[in-house]
């Protein structure tokens, strides 16, 4: 048996034997799907120290004493009560507990109710009263959250049932919002309620021997928000990020406060900013991103139903210009200007003595920084020496400041794969350089671009040869450390030949396009090349393999050109070779149609296929298959005004992992897209999905350097490979960080999204229902009807 609160709007269940919250659903079908983790979809988490939805952690001290005691909810079963009604669910702890860990010197009282004229609101409030006769000091007051995020192998529970979380940890303009990953259906949102906020959050790691730390790949680790922080915020200092002060809460004897915080439901991020403003928080919309080049000026809108006191920018590594501009669609509208590179806080004051904190991110203007990673890569990342990974883009560890070399490598790790010079990590350098001369062809770099083409790729990477000597074109793993014939001839991961191909192609497209470039090879022999290596990847990779027939079932990233490399190939009287990739495609799009989300990768729960399952699709007008593309893109971003969560992807098991990796703005190349061939402003979602979409390209760039990483000259102009937003060392030891940060120190993937950055680099001007008439990458007014 379980106690139900129900309404229009929401189907909530709770435990009758530890009151816990066990389900929250929808009641619209088919959007039904339990949005909470429960004893039933995970057994081994039902014990006596529960995390349940519900559960509750404190740490807390009493007057005089030098060190706190952790209690929590789990550990007092002995004092609960539950009581229900048709209108509430209220779970009481009324001690001393007995229990070692149990509540002792205080009581609590968690009611849960519908609220609102129908139902629509599930409120959560939670009072705690010092029931001792000297003061306590409740240093940690802390919330799991066990949602429904725990990934399986079957991709239709994963976008149907699971759920991804995007929090906002700002104080009093806190949020946390999950919505299913296929983008389908309304939003679960929390807000605090007006006295209520949120401060700090941690997850449980592989390495803390807890039943709740992660387990990869299919469970990020439980996730915990804090009210009060003073206590785990130094506690798990190692390993979770601070950036907002920690508080406690000092009750004497006899003294209670209470908390609250309401569920709703929110149809879109319309819905959502509704949902903010009606329950008195704060709602903040900001244009063109969060990560901002320094020449670009940042309009902010906000709406809140309390009077905005304040907004400055505090700290950070320097202070910036606000300028209120006006009252815009019920919004308060400002311009903010930051003066130096790094991360701002800009605080937002409101009501009575409320703050919310926004997090921006300052970057070098565009081109400068494009021409000082591409001086960069070509000059310090491409190996010349005499061993077989002669002429490979290897990656740059700013640590040591020097490249991931096999014959100097740190150690850990998969070095095959770390120094390799294959895969992303190695191959993305020459696409995103190439697709650079695109537009600012550089002979220098071009020749770079040659020297890898000849020496690594023809001379090692496609070394595979029939038995008659001619090349076969499929492309080795990565280097093993063989300078001749590899020990390791695996031909299969599908996963590499896409970037090959495309340099390839980016180089055919630079021949015919500058003439005065001098290239080692004629253009045509750049085409041919390209084809050869999609014709390998798509009919030549041998089965059974590790990653199965992933070149016909899965989208690989880089893979969105095909269509473009087709109509090349049509260009140049190669129509046998165009109508064979096209009969890939076709053969590929079958197996898309056969599985409800062709998503998949070598992951749980991923964002790669999505650029490619969209750009096919899009090739042969498989509508409905564009339109899972994009909504699954659009549900795995964020939108929280946090630099790094705005539009970056959730990928593998949360927002914890990788944020600002190379989907960041690779994804934002399918958006894009799809807002040109298939979107338009008559649309509801139309005006956020360009700001989730523009908001992408710019938060990518924040991995380059240009001194706000990390000062050393050697380092001014690498990248990183991803942003950890968790704080700590990553889940893989073996990878430093810059020290003093965040910033992962080796620059592994990361110019696979720049490279996608570039092929949507755009000016996008719009008419934004809350700001009106603005350009996205650009300049724009409006002059006696006309826009310039």
């Amino acid at each position: 048996m379980s106690l139900k609160l129900a309404s229009r709007h929401f189907n909530a269940t709770f435990s009758q034997r530890n009151g816990s919250v066990q389900s929250i659903r929808n009641t619209v079908p088919p959007f039904d799907n339990n949005f909470v983790l429960n004893q039933s979809i995970v057994p081994s988490f039902d014990v006596q120290d529960s995390r349940w939805l519900g559960d509750l952690i404190f740490h807390v001290k009493r007057h005089g004493q030098d060190h706190g005691s952790t209690l929590t909810s789990g550990l007092s079963a002995d004092i609960r009560t539950i009581e229900a009604s048709p209108q509430t669910i209220t779970v009481r702890y009324q001690g001393p507990s007995r229990n070692r860990g149990g509540f002792t010197d205080f009581s609590v009282t968690e009611t849960y109710s519908l609220d609102g004229t129908s139902g629509e609101i599930l409120h959560f409030t939670i009072t705690v009263k010092n029931t001792s006769d000297s003061n306590l000091e409740f240093e940690d007051f802390g919330l799991p959250l066990l949602m429904n995020s725990y990934w399986g192998d079957n991709q239709t529970h994963n976008y149907e049932e699971a759920v991804h979380r995007h929090s906002f940890v700002a104080n009093h303009g806190s949020y946390i919002y999950w919505q299913r990953p296929n983008g389908r259906g309304p939003m679960l949102v929390m807000i605090p309620d007006r006295g209520t906020s949120l401060e700090f959050k941690q997850r449980f790691r592989e390495d803390d021997d807890s039943l709740f730390g992660e387990k990869l790949p299919k469970w990020e680790g439980l996730v915990e928000f804090y009210i009060h922080s003073k206590h785990v915020a130094n506690a798990r200092s190692r390993k979770a990020r601070q950036y907002l002060s920690a508080t406690s809460l000092v009750l004497s004897s006899g003294q209670s406060k209470t908390y609250g915080f309401g569920f709703h439901w929110a149809d879109g991020y319309a819905g959502l900013r509704e949902a903010l403003v009606s329950s008195g928080s704060l709602s903040a919309i900001s244009l063109p991103g969060m990560v901002i080049p320094i020449d670009t000026t940042v309009t902010l809108a906000l709406c809140c139903l309390d009077p905005i006191t304040s907004v400055y920018v505090g700290s950070g590594v320097g202070n910036g210009k606000v300028t209120e501009v006006g009252i815009r669609n019920g919004h308060r509208v400002f311009h903010l200007n930051f003066s130096k590179l790094g991360p701002h806080d800009v605080h937002v004051a409101f009501g009575d003595a409320r703050e919310s904190v926004l997090q921006y991110y300052s970057i070098e203007p565009l081109d400068t920084l494009l021409v000082r990673h591409c001086r960069f890569l070509s000059q310090n990342q491409l190996a010349k020496t005499d061993r077989g990974y002669d002429g490979a883009f290897l990656q740059w560890d700013m640590t040591n400041r020097k490249l991931v070399t096999w014959d100097d490598y740190p150690g850990g790790g998969w070095k095959a794969w770390m120094a390799g010079g294959s895969d992303d990590l190695g191959l993305a350098p020459a696409v995103f350089l190439s697709e650079k001369c695109l537009s600012l062809p550089e002979q220098s770099e071009v020749t770079v671009i040659d020297y890898h083409i000849d020496h690594f790729l023809l001379g090692y990477l496609i070394g595979a040869r029939n038995d008659d000597g001619q090349r076969t074109f499929q492309v080795y793993r990565w280097f093993d450390g063989q300078d001749g014939a590899p020990e390791d001839t695996g031909v299969w991961r599908a996963y590499n030949y896409t970037h090959i191909a495309n340099t390839l192609f980016n180089m055919y497209k630079i021949a015919k396009a500058y003439p005065h470039i001098e290239t080692t090879h004629p253009a045509l022999d750049y085409l041919r090349y390209a084809y050869e290596v999609l014709n390998a990847m798509y009919s030549k990779i041998p089965l059974p393999n590790p990653i199965g027939d992933a070149a016909n079932t899965l989208g690989l990233m880089g893979e969105s050109t095909v269509p473009e490399i087709m109509e090349a190939l049509h260009k140049e009287q190669m129509a046998h070779e165009a109508e064979l990739l096209g009969g890939y495609i076709d053969r590929k799009l079958q197996h898309y149609h056969k599985v409800p989300y062709p998503f998949a990768s070598e992951m749980t729960i991923d964002t790669t296929g999505f650029e490619s399952v969209y750009a096919l699709a899009k090739l042969r007008g498989f509508g409905e298959l564009v339109e899972k593309s994009q909504r699954a893109s659009l549900a795995s971003r964020g939108l929280q005004p946090l630099w790094y969560f705005y539009g970056s992807d959730n990928r593998m098991m949360g927002e914890s992992y990788w944020n600002l990796g190379y989907e960041t703005q690779l994804g934002a190349w399918q958006q894009q897209d799809y807002l040109m061939h298939f979107s338009n402003e008559d649309q509801p979602n139309f005006a956020d999905s360009m700001r989730s979409t523009y908001g992408a390209y710019l938060a990518g760039w924040a991995n380059i350097n240009s001194g706000q990483i990390d000062s050393h000259p050697a380092n001014i102009g690498a990248a990183s490979w991803q942003w950890q937003s968790e704080g700590g060392q990553p889940s893989w030891p073996w990878l430093p960080l810059v020290e003093g940060t965040s910033w992962w120190a080796w620059s592994g993937e990361a110019d696979l999204g720049f490279w996608g950055a570039l092929r949507m680099a755009t000016v996008n001007v719009v008419r934004d229902p809350v700001v009106g008439l603005f350009a996205y990458g650009g300049e724009v007014e409006l002059v006696e009807g006309s826009v310039y």
